[in-house]
Parts: structure tokens; sequence; C-alpha cells
């Protein structure tokens, strides 16, 4: 089959792998190992931080309402109320609720708790689905619902009493309530270090809200667009509501999400940026190491276009090579990180994720084949322009100084 001369020789360089000089070969190595490993890292980080993206999306944001619409004084209507917002634009969900912060004790074990009571006729998608998965239901007066992390902090398990202490507030006294632990349930989140689930009724009377409720948890359609829906909503309401938004809530977690994916994602491309340009090392060597040969190829009638062309072909398939390893390690990677994380968690008997210090306590993956083409797509510029110097360096080889003494 027939190839232009300059491809040819250059992939003959390729294949050869610099073999008259170990030292070439082996910068020749160092280079195409450091394109597989950075293309390779740079497509499983992205993933990873593609996936803690997702999942604070979907996961957390299903649980955690988008809008909570809070009356300073409680509401007495609330089913009338939870009709007419429902009727508003971008509402998709609308659920009645109560809150209340105190302290929960068992065996002398004690932290933190927030209460939140919920209605088992208007309970939120995300925490239906969540109850659903534990094969639960809201629980009952005198019952609550803790999270896996509470319950394992206290030493409790099904069926054994709790006791939740109400701190005094407004003018009331301290309150402590007797409560039977109904089931145990996880979201996999931040939100389990201190998530305790209870009837709507049971979370009112505990707060002292008689029949009212604080406000409705809002889920909406433009989940990022919350703080102007907010607005408007409160806008369309009696004087008394005012509104907090995911952002307020959980906004930091969003923004550092996105600072750390920008900020390893930069620090990988330069690994990447490095590797690729080792090639200009390679490619250097390679031009001292056959000055002669290529003055005998210009002696033969090759051009110096046609010398730029060899160099070129052979920096390219150093890159190719090695990006598409590299490419295909990152995917294979992507499908193995989050059963590798466990396997390894399993046999060391620790847990790399945990909600006290990270969003949620597992390594999602959400692998997106823009961002592989783009990472193989910047690495193979990056390489095909380490090559450009090398190549007209020996472009500009004058083959009298080089065969003058042959």
């Amino acid at each position: 089959m027939f190839k232009p001369v300059p491809i040819f020789i250059g992939l003959r360089y390729f294949f050869s792998g610099g073999r008259s000089n170990l030292l070439v070969s082996f910068i020749s190595l160092l280079a195409i190992t450091g394109l597989v490993l950075g293309v390779a890292l740079l497509v499983i980080v992205l993933s990873v931080m593609n996936g803690f993206d997702r999942e604070l999306r979907e996961n957390i944001l299903s649980v955690v309402p988008h809008v909570q619409i809070i009356h300073s004084q409680g509401i007495e209507d609330w089913p009338a109320e939870q009709s007419r917002i429902a009727t508003f634009n971008h509402v998709t969900e609308v659920s009645p609720y109560n809150q209340v912060e105190g302290l929960i004790n068992s065996r002398l074990q004690a932290r933190p708790i927030q209460l939140l009571g919920l209605s088992s006729r208007a309970l939120p998608i995300g925490i239906a689905k969540m109850l659903e998965e534990y094969q639960l239901i809201m629980p009952d007066a005198g019952q609550i619902l803790l999270s896996e992390v509470v319950a394992e902090a206290l030493n409790v398990s099904i069926k054994q009493s709790v006791s939740v202490i109400i701190p005094a507030a407004d003018g009331l006294p301290t309150k402590a309530y007797s409560l039977v632990v109904a089931g145990v349930f996880s979201t996999h989140t931040e939100i389990d270090q201190a998530l305790a689930l209870v009837s709507l009724e049971q979370a009112s009377t505990i707060g002292g809200m008689s029949n009212r409720v604080q406000g409705f948890r809002l889920q909406i359609d433009e989940q990022f667009n919350a703080r102007n829906i907010g607005f408007e909503i409160v806008n369309q309401l009696p004087y008394g509501y005012g509104f907090r938004d995911w952002f307020q809530t959980h906004g930091n977690l969003y923004k550092a999400i996105q600072l750390s994916r920008n900020m390893v994602g930069l620090l990988i491309f330069l690994i990447v940026a490095i590797a690729a340009f080792n090639v200009i090392s390679m490619l250097m060597m390679t031009v001292m190491d056959k000055r002669k040969d290529i003055a005998v190829l210009q002696t033969l009638g090759l051009s110096r276009s046609n010398i730029v062309s060899l160099f070129l072909m052979q920096g390219s398939m150093i890159g190719l090579f090695g990006i598409s390893i590299g490419v295909a390690l990152g995917v294979a990677g992507c499908y193995w990180t989050a059963d590798m994380v466990v396997w390894v968690e399993s046999a060391l008997g620790a847990k790399f994720l945990d909600t006290s210090v990270y969003p949620i306590d597992y390594v999602p993956v959400d692998m997106r084949w823009s961002d592989v083409t783009l990472i193989a797509t910047s690495a193979l510029v990056l390489n095909v322009l380490a090559t450009i110097y090398p190549a007209l360096r020996a472009s500009r080889t004058v083959p009298a100084d080089e065969l003058r003494y042959e």
C-alpha cells in the first residue's frame, strides 16, 4: 500500500522506538506513560466530580426543598394555602411541614436533632421514595424515624425509646418527650447527621404550634432559579410570609463542588500538558540522534516541509497512542471506580466517605462523552503543538555539515 515518504519514515521512527539509543527509548516511554496516566486520571476525576454535581441535583435536592415558604406566626388554614400555592407557576410540589430543633438522648448518649414533621397525605416525592426503599411509612403519634447515623450514634434500634429535649424558647419552658423508634432510614447524604422524621401533628405539638404549620416545602421546575421564583411566590402571598431557598441552605456545597471540579481538573490538565511537552525532549533527542539520517534524506530529495511532516507524524503517533490508551483506561476506570472503592472499604473495614465531612457517603460517577472528547482533543492539540519546534529544528539540518566527514 502506497504511503507518502514522510509518513512512511515517521511511522518507522515511531515503531522502532529509538532502539539505537536507550535514552531516547526511555524518554519516549516516559512521554507516552505521562499521557496515558494524565488522560485516564482526568477522565476519571471529571466523571467523579460530575457525579457529585448530579447527586446534588438529583439526590440531595430531592430531599431538600428547593424553596421553603415560612410564616412568622404559623399557618392555620394550611390546606387552603397549600392548594393556592400549588397553582403558582413553576411549582411542582407543595408539602406542609413543621420543624423543631433540639437534643435527642438515649442511654447517656446525646446529639443535636432536627425533627421534621410531615403529613403522609402530602409527602415530598423524594422522601416518599426513600421511605419506600426501606419499606417504611410515616410514623404515628408517639413514634419517630431516625437516620442510620443518628441511630448508630445513640446505639438504639427499632421499638426502643428515645428522649427528645426541646430547649426553652419564646417564653416556653424546656420540655422532654419520649418517642418510640419506628424505623431507621438513610438518605446517604449529609442530611443524615441530624435528621429525624415525625408526623406533622407530632411536630406541631412538640413545637407548640397547636394545629398550625410553620410553612411549606416546595419543589420547582427550575431549581437553579429558586431565588427569583421564591420572590415571585412570596409577592403573591399575604403579609407575614417569607422564604428560604436551597442556595441558602446548600449553596456553599454546590459552590464547593464546582470549585473542586475546576481546580482538580486544571491540576490534572497541567499533568497532561507536561506529559505532552515531554514529547519535545523526546523528539529533540531523536533529531540529535538522527542528524545524519536527516541529512541523507535531504540529499535524496526530501524538502524541509517533508522533514517537518516526518517528525510531526512521529510526534502525533505518540500522542494518538498514549491518548487512546489513556481514554480506554479512563472509561474503564469510570465503570470500576465505585465498585473498587466499596471493595477496598470492605477489605480495610474503613469508611472513606463520611457524611460528617462529605455531602454523600459513596463515590458517584457520571461519565460524559462530551468531556472525554474534549479531554482527548485538548491533549492531542497540546501534543501536536509540542512537536512543532523539534520538527522545525530538524528541517534546518544542513546536509553538508552533517556529512562532511562521512
